[in-house]
């Protein structure tokens, strides 16, 4: 990932930017969700367990999950924007 971008919105565990995934293919518009700073180990738990769920996917329907950055803070999940308007 290079460049994140405007803020999009917040959930329960975590914020949402628009950023750029750059890969060998080129460059793809994606979400990033990043952990709340001063989350608890257990909202950290669910954070990535939601991330390893979104893993076992392969839909046009469901996002696509990018990567988890588990070893810096905050802790991240990239995932591809469905549509141009939406995450």
């Amino acid at each position: 990932m290079s460049r994140m971008g405007q803020f999009l919105g917040k959930g329960q565990f975590a914020y949402v930017h628009k950023a750029v995934w750059v890969s060998q293919c080129g460059e793809i518009e994606v979400a990033v969700k990043e952990l709340r700073r001063g989350a608890s180990n257990k909202d950290r738990v669910r954070f990535l367990q939601e991330a390893a769920i979104m893993s076992q996917f392969n839909h046009p329907g469901i996002v696509k999950l990018y990567g988890v950055v588990k070893e810096k803070k905050p802790v991240s999940v990239c995932v591809c924007e469905r549509e141009k308007e939406s995450v």
